[in-house]
């Protein structure tokens, strides 16, 4: 229940197109951005369930939605500028910025704003020159709606700043409508992939949406730090939008699993204000049980068996008095998960529970 990993196999239609790709001898060096029909292909994505028409040309194929991280923060900061990221949040995009010694500043969120960041919360001095954001979030799962999203990139664009959104879980919504950030404007960057959603996570491969003038620029880091995206994984992702039926019916069990989880982790007495509308994660208060995060998970680890994540991972702001659950995996071990809880919760001393 920690680590956000589908406990899903790849559809055997993907898998079915890499075992031709390697028949066909595909395991060569690619295009630097990514083989021109997985391009167009992400760019009919778009079209087709946003309409939104964005040009082959502006998507970039990378190794994993990581690999695009790496790119866009070398290609956009360095010391002396400043990234912006919500606290809590993923904790790679402040781990990858460091790389380039910029200064990283955090923007506390809570369930008071639907762990969403605020406009007003980007002024100060300086302003940052980038936002990231998840949508849906990591590890809260909610969505930020497009209103929302359209403010915070006004204010950015009010001094040149850069709105970059991951959407690496947007075909993952449970409860709401999803709108790409993409069509906010062709200077907005999106990130995205294929881990998730098409249960790809060993694959390595994602893509982002970017402005003509970045491509280049992006093209020339990725020839030097990676050279080429995986061959076989992108010849094997060029199917993996046409199983709609599919993609329905892993969404539909993520759904079951949240809809287990949240009652079930109610009923033991965590703290769930806010219900996630996306992804498979559960960001669960722990007041009650007058416990740090880390000595938490520590002693539900030793204790009770089970695997959480302390919210320590995500930032500072609430990290000693939040857990982060992941519905990622089979419903069984869900099950298992949560008696193993329940038992181990029902032995602790009411005066360390509270």
């Amino acid at each position: 229940m920690e680590v956000g990993e589908p406990g899903i196999e790849t559809p055997a239609a993907i898998k079915q197109a890499a075992l031709r790709a390697l028949a066909d001898g595909k395991t060569f060096y690619t295009h630097s951005l990514g083989i021109p029909e997985l391009r167009e292909t992400v760019s009919r994505h778009y079209r087709d369930q946003s309409d939104i028409h964005i040009s082959p040309e502006r998507i970039i194929i990378t190794n994993g939605s990581s690999g695009a991280f790496i790119l866009l923060f070398a290609a956009l900061l360095e010391e002396g500028r400043t990234l912006a990221v919500s606290d809590p949040g993923y904790p790679c995009y402040r781990n990858i910025a460091l790389l380039t010694e910029c200064t990283v500043r955090p923007l506390p969120v809570s369930a008071e704003t639907n762990y969403e960041v605020l406009p007003e919360q980007l002024d100060g001095s300086p302003p940052p020159d980038l936002l990231v954001l998840a949508n849906p979030s990591n590890p809260t799962g909610t969505i930020y709606r497009a209103g929302a999203l359209r403010a915070l990139h006004e204010r950015l664009s009010s001094w040149g700043g850069v709105l970059v959104v991951d959407e690496i879980y947007s075909s993952l919504l449970y409860d709401a409508p999803f709108s790409s950030s993409a069509s906010l404007s062709e200077d907005v960057i999106v990130v995205s992939g294929f881990s998730k959603a098409f249960a790809m996570t060993g694959w390595r491969l994602g893509w982002m949406v970017v402005p003509p003038a970045l491509v280049r620029p992006i093209q020339k880091l990725a020839q030097n730090l990676f050279i080429a995206p995986p061959s076989i994984s992108q010849y094997a992702a060029l199917g993996a939008f046409d199983d709609a039926d599919g993609l329905a019916r892993m969404r539909d069990l993520y759904r079951e699993r949240r809809d287990f989880l949240l009652p079930r982790l109610r009923g033991l007495g965590f703290d769930l204000p806010v219900k996630p509308d996306g992804a498979f994660y559960i960001y669960a208060g722990i007041e009650r049980f007058r416990m740090d995060s880390m000595a938490f998970v520590e002693r539900a680890l030793v204790e009770a068996k089970v695997a959480i994540t302390p919210g320590y991972d995500f930032g500072l702001f609430g990290a000693a008095s939040h857990v982060r659950f992941s519905y990622a995996d089979k419903i069984e071990n869900l099950v298992e998960g949560c008696d193993r809880l329940e038992r181990w919760l029902e032995g602790i001393r009411p005066c360390e529970a509270g």
